[in-house]
């Protein structure tokens, strides 16, 4: 799942079908910064493309805004987790994005008001799930989001793995590809 500003064919989405293949992967263009519509879009489409492919193995995938998104649907939807330099207080972060915005990806421009970003409290986990199997990808350079806040939150879930330098980006998805593909794969059927 994309972050804040981007879409489903970034060029990260691009990188992950290429080298995860032969698994499936799905990237959706939604309203990330809308936080009902966001789930109401995410719960539709996952459940929609799930019917087609078939229900066993499910991994959301989500950089930033998007971590933030599949760290609350995996526990509902029996998913495994791979989070990419999540938000983890985007009802505090995103405040500093009230205003005028354009989606890079999309080219969208819309109104971000203070009520939208606080609609993401409704969302925000107290904690980490710890029967929810989980990879926590970080760049400790992230220049965006302070990596710390996430590793703390997970230091108790699943396994971390943190690059020194790095981006907001995340620049390190060719080392991070082989335990992507170990969670995928030690995660049986769900």
């Amino acid at each position: 799942m994309h972050g804040f500003n981007s879409g489903g064919a970034s060029q990260k989405a691009r990188w992950l079908r290429e080298n995860l293949a032969p698994i499936p992967v799905l990237a959706p263009t939604y309203p990330a910064h809308r936080a009902h519509d966001a789930v109401a879009f995410l719960r539709k489409w996952i459940a929609d493309a799930r019917t087609k492919l078939g229900g066993d193995r499910l991994l959301l995938v989500g950089s930033s805004l998007g971590g933030f998104w599949a760290q609350f649907l995996a526990p509902e939807l029996g998913a495994g987790l791979v989070l990419i330099n999540p938000a983890m207080r985007p009802q505090e972060d995103l405040l500093e994005a009230v205003g005028d915005n354009v989606n890079e990806a999309t080219g969208e421009r819309y109104v971000l008001t203070e009520a939208d970003v606080l609609a993401f409290r409704d969302y925000a986990l107290p904690r980490c799930d710890p029967s929810v199997p989980t990879l926590l990808l970080l760049d400790e350079q992230d220049e965006v989001l302070d990596h710390r806040v996430a590793r703390d939150f997970y230091q108790s879930c699943g396994e971390t793995l943190a690059f020194p330098g790095g981006s907001h980006r995340f620049d390190h998805l060719p080392e991070a590809l082989p335990a992507m593909l170990g969670l995928y794969w030690r995660m049986g059927k769900v």
